[in-house]
C-alpha cells in the first residue's frame, strides 16, 4: 500500500543525500529491503 511508496521516497532522499558523486552505499535487497554498506 500507501506505506512502501513513502519508505522508497524517503530511501530515495537518502540515497540523493549520500551516494553524491561516489559510490552508492544504499543498495537494495529484492524481496527483503535496503542494506548500508561503507563505501570502499
Amino acid at each position: 500500500g500507501g506505506r512502501s511508496n513513502i519508505v522508497e521516497l524517503y530511501v530515495s532522499y537518502l540515497r540523493k543525500k549520500i551516494d553524491s558523486g561516489r559510490e552508492p552505499m544504499i543498495h537494495t535487497l529484492r524481496g527483503a529491503g535496503y542494506v548500508l554498506k561503507p563505501a570502499r
